[in-house]
C-alpha cells in the first residue's frame, strides 16, 4: 500500500513547469489572485515564466483604465522572462507600450493589438523586432498607415496570418487608400490568411494581392465596395483560394454601391441628421 502512495506526487510538490501547463487552463484573473494565495509552490509557480506564455488581456480591456491596462502589460510580459509566445491585447494608447512589447517579442510568434492608437512610425522603427511574428492582427488602428505596413512584410518573414480590418470611415480619411494593400501584395508572399475588411481599394488590387500572395487560402474583403470579381474566374486563377468573404459583383442582385456612391450617402445622412438637429431645436 505505502509503495502505490509513493508513486503518486502532491500537488505542491510538482515541478513549477507542470504547474504552469497545469495553470494555463485558468482564467487571468485565477491566475492572478486565487493561485498565489494556496501555497508557497504555486505563488513560485505563478511569478515564473511558465504561465505566461500567452498572454490574453481582451477582456481587461473594456474595465481598465488605460495605464492600469499598460502596468499590468508589463508586469505580465516581463513575467515571461522571454519565452512569451501569444500576446492579445487591444486599446494601447501610447506608443511605449508597443515598443516595450517588440523589446520582449524573442519567441513571439501571435501579436494581437487591436484598436490601438500607436503610430505608424512606431511600427516602422520596431518592426525588425518582430522577425518570429507568424499571426499579426492591426486591424482598427488608423494612425498606421503604408509605410509601416510595409515594414512589417519587410522585416517578418514568416507572416502567415495579418488582420487589417478598418472602419468605414477611417479607410474614407486615408489619401491613398491602396497603398497599404498594394504593400501587402509587394512584401508578404506567405501569407494564407488576410483580413481587410472595409478598405477602399479596386478590383486590380486584390488581383495583386492575389497574384503576390500565392499561398493565400483565407481572404476577407467585406465592405470593399469597389471589388467586383467573378467567382469561376478566381476558382479557375487562384485554385488555392478557399474562402472568399464579403465578395460582391453587379451580378448578384440589389444596387450597386461603390466609393463614391458611398461618400455621397454618408455625407447625405450628416446633412439629413443636421438639418433634423436644428429643426427640433427651433420647435
Amino acid at each position: 500500500m505505502e509503495e502505490e502512495q509513493s508513486e503518486f506526487r502532491h500537488w505542491d510538490q510538482l515541478p513549477p513547469d507542470v504547474l504552469g501547463l497545469i495553470f494555463t487552463n485558468l482564467s487571468l484573473q485565477e491566475l492572478l489572485v486565487v493561485i498565489p494565495c494556496v501555497c508557497k509552490s504555486w505563488c513560485k509557480a505563478i511569478t515564473g515564466p511558465y504561465c505566461w506564455q500567452d498572454i490574453d488581456l481582451d477582456e481587461w480591456t473594456c474595465r481598465c483604465q488605460p495605464h492600469h491596462l499598460d502596468r499590468m502589460l508589463r508586469l505580465l510580459v516581463t513575467r515571461s522572462s522571454g519565452s512569451l509566445l501569444s500576446l492579445h491585447v487591444a486599446g494601447l494608447q501610447n506608443d511605449s507600450s508597443f515598443s516595450f512589447i517588440t523589446e520582449n517579442a524573442g519567441s513571439l510568434q501571435v501579436l494581437r493589438v487591436p484598436l490601438t492608437g500607436i503610430s505608424g512610425s512606431v511600427v516602422e522603427e520596431t518592426a525588425q523586432r518582430l522577425s518570429t511574428i507568424t499571426s499579426l492582427d492591426l486591424s482598427y488602428c488608423p494612425k498606421i498607415g503604408a509605410k509601416a505596413i510595409e515594414a512589417v512584410g519587410r522585416h517578418c518573414k514568416f507572416l502567415v496570418t495579418f488582420c487589417r480590418n478598418m472602419h468605414f470611415l477611417d479607410s474614407a480619411d486615408k489619401v491613398e487608400p491602396e497603398d497599404e494593400a498594394n504593400a501587402i501584395a509587394a512584401t508578404m508572399p506567405r501569407l494564407m490568411h488576410l483580413e481587410l475588411q472595409f478598405h477602399f481599394i479596386s478590383t486590380e488590387c486584390v488581383l495583386n494581392i492575389l497574384s503576390g500572395c500565392p499561398h493565400l487560402e483565407h481572404l476577407d474583403i467585406e465592405g470593399c465596395l469597389e471589388v467586383e470579381l467573378d467567382h469561376l474566374f478566381l476558382k479557375d486563377m487562384f485554385p488555392k483560394l478557399k474562402n472568399l468573404l464579403g465578395l460582391r459583383s453587379r451580378n448578384d442582385g440589389g444596387p450597386y454601391v461603390g466609393y463614391h456612391e458611398f461618400i455621397d450617402w454618408i455625407s447625405y445622412l450628416g446633412m439629413w441628421a443636421e438639418c433634423r438637429w436644428t429643426v427640433h431645436r427651433l420647435s
